[in-house]
């Protein structure tokens, strides 16, 4: 059965470094450490509070973001 969600850790950067952060998941993109990744969902909220959503793949669509960032949390509250 294939691994639905997993938590990748980041050692060479933190969360309060977003920028690093999401270079970090880029080359781990670019260079297949995540397997042929299908689709991407983002969420990021800059100083004033506003939330703003990326969902990205041929196709993507709300109800996938939606599922893929429900398993993420599910997976993180299951591990931690």
């Amino acid at each position: 059965m294939a691994n639905l969600s997993n938590v990748v850790e980041l050692p060479q950067a933190t969360l309060e470094d977003v920028s690093k952060v999401l270079h970090a998941i880029a080359e781990g993109i670019r260079t297949g450490e995540y397997g042929r990744v299908q689709m991407d969902a983002l969420v990021i909220q800059n100083e004033t509070g506003e939330v703003i959503t990326f969902g990205m793949a041929g196709g993507a669509d709300f109800y996938r973001a939606v599922a893929l960032f429900n398993m993420g949390i599910i997976h993180l509250m299951d591990t931690h």
